[in-house]
């Protein structure tokens, strides 16, 4: 006992330190942390004591290396910081942890600036991959292809998946969105971006340039800032918006924040919503519901698709043969006071 106290204050405990308190072996330590149905009460009560007077903490990386399997499941995110990232996870986590799996989280903003961040991502040998979006990079890609790891796409509707998807159509979003303003009576409706990610962008735009076609309406109106989409952007922006275009009557902006920041611009040069402007946005998050007028905006059930996505994971890793490679989800337009 002295000799593995001893051992506690100069270094990491072992899983020996605990088999010598407990006086078995090191196997039987093993088995009775992996599988204590298989160990006898009394002796996973001696071991369960070593364990806890010595803190020992297991080594789920030596044990998968032993074991041939991981524990790790790697989530690839747009940002650490962005609101749909900690939806998703909020999604992913009470079904992967349950079961012993833990999330290891890479962000798509360095894996562009480093290239080989993924690879670095991917020794740590995951069980499987999740990207939340697209990874923009060839390489990054034809990496995850060659790994051979089970790989789900969450977010939008992708053609062709590398192997499983869940999302839905933010073109589609962005149409029903601009019918709805066409439809209150709307004619000058503008389009509002900032620095996120380019597919989502895109298909936004394009439903928004679709519905406005169709109503043989001018598409000109947009406005792509290299800036961070936030509320001093949409509050900032809205100026260019009118200084351009004095005739708009209608704004969506590619998320609530920029949308919320317009809202407040707005407010501040006395500029009624929606008499004199109607602002829609997309994500639905609480300032959305908070702020007055409410915004007009796009839910997209970021939540659901982690569960989901963890729901298509354990199922790929129980080695079902999954028949559906996509799994669509609709977005909901929210319709509040600010259209």
């Amino acid at each position: 006992m002295l000799e593995a106290k001893k051992r506690r204050s100069t270094g990491r405990v072992t899983l020996n330190d605990v088999a010598q308190l407990a006086g078995v072996g090191a196997m039987t330590v093993s088995r009775a942390l992996r599988t204590p149905e298989l160990v006898s009460d009394k002796m996973r009560e001696r071991i369960d004591a070593a364990v806890e007077e010595l803190g020992y903490i297991p080594n789920r990386a030596a044990g998968a290396l032993a074991s041939g399997t991981s524990h790790v499941i790697l989530v690839i995110v747009p940002s650490l910081l962005d609101r749909a990232s900690a939806e998703l996870m909020a999604g992913l986590q009470p079904g992967l942890m349950k079961v012993g799996y833990q999330l290891v989280l890479g962000d798509a903003q360095h894996l562009r600036q480093q290239s080989e961040q993924l690879e670095h991502l991917l020794q740590y040998n995951p069980a499987a991959v999740i990207v939340l979006g697209c990874l923009e990079s060839p390489d990054d890609k034809a990496l995850l292809r060659q790994s051979r790891l089970p790989v789900v796409e969450v977010g939008a509707l992708v053609p062709h998946p590398m192997d499983l998807c869940v999302g839905g159509s933010n073109q589609e979003a962005g149409y029903r969105l601009t019918r709805h303003l066409i439809e209150r009576g709307y004619r000058n409706i503008g389009f509002l971006c900032a620095r996120q990610e380019q597919w989502m962008l895109q298909q936004r735009m394009r439903g928004w340039q679709q519905a406005m076609l169709e109503s043989y309406l001018s598409p000109d109106m947009v406005i792509n800032t290299s800036e961070a989409p936030s509320f001093s952007t949409g509050a900032a922006m809205l100026g260019e918006f009118l200084l351009r275009w004095p005739e708009l009557d209608a704004l969506i902006c590619v998320n609530d924040e920029l949308a919320a920041g317009v809202l407040f611009e707005c407010q501040r040069r006395h500029l009624s919503v929606p008499g004199k402007l109607a602002i829609a946005g997309f994500d639905d998050s609480d300032v959305a519901k908070a702020c007055y007028p409410a915004l007009t905006s796009v839910h997209i059930p970021y939540r659901k698709m982690g569960s989901m996505a963890a729901e298509l994971i354990l199922r790929k890793l129980a080695g079902e043969e999954l028949q559906e490679c996509t799994q669509p989800l609709e977005f909901e337009l929210q319709k509040r006071q600010s259209s």
